[in-house]
């Protein structure tokens, strides 16, 4: 039998770069339905899940939690707006050295690609979508499932497994992401870890929260040639 490794990815400033267009549509459908201009840019959403970050500046406006019809409210207008403004954004980029390990690690027959992201799921699509990476990502763990970023990652890993119908220790799986946020949901579920700098922390701030590996980027292929064995 395979010893299968599943890699769970973080999306913003992981995988990709919608050029501030997820912001923006956010930050509209706050502005249209709440009456909150510019809510995102008063907190520091790197590495949180929409609904902790939808409760955060209810708290913030109101002090208390954003109601279940207020998020799907909010959430329907981002997602039609996002879906509108990532089309013609003209700094939407892959991130480097993503697509080429996307393929390498497809094409091998011991991973297994997810996703763990606190963005939505049809969010985490949309954003996807144009890049032309959806292809890749056959489950995962989104942050409209789940408050916390460990309880997004469980979840994650349970759809992987369904998805191979095996179980996969937790040993196992490599969570990656841009922010210390990920490495530390990863150890909490006693994962392997891969801080990548292409997000808000540089390589040796990620570092210091101790992932198994720490990279500028993807384009860094001997480390992470020595690191999956490829």
């Amino acid at each position: 039998m395979r010893k299968l490794t599943l890699l769970l990815f973080d999306l913003d400033a992981t995988l990709v770069r919608t050029g501030g267009i997820g912001m923006q549509a956010m930050n509209q459908a706050y502005e249209e339905l709440m009456g909150w201009p510019n809510a995102l840019n008063e907190i520091s959403p790197a590495g949180r899940t929409d609904i902790s970050i939808a409760h955060e500046l209810s708290n913030k406006h109101r002090s208390h939690d954003m109601a279940p019809a207020e998020l799907d409210n909010v959430f329907n207008r981002y997602l039609k707006l996002l879906e509108v403004k990532i089309k013609t954004a003209e700094n939407y980029r892959v991130l480097p050295g993503i697509r080429e390990f996307l393929e390498k690690s497809e094409a091998h027959p011991d991973y297994v690609l997810g996703l763990g992201t606190g963005n939505l799921e049809r969010g985490s699509h949309i954003k996807l979508e144009r890049g032309d990476l959806n292809r890749f990502f056959p489950f995962g763990g989104f942050g409209s499932d789940a408050v916390l970023r460990p309880d997004v990652l469980r979840i994650g890993i349970e759809r992987g497994e369904a998805y191979l119908e095996c179980a996969i220790p937790r040993e196992q799986v490599v969570v990656i992401g841009d922010t210390h946020h990920d490495i530390t949901a990863g150890k909490q579920l006693g994962t392997k870890t891969i801080g990548v700098a292409t997000g808000p922390y540089s390589v040796e701030q990620l570092a210091e929260h101790e992932p198994d590996l720490a990279i500028q980027d993807f384009s860094d292929t001997v480390s992470l040639d020595k690191f999956f064995n490829f």
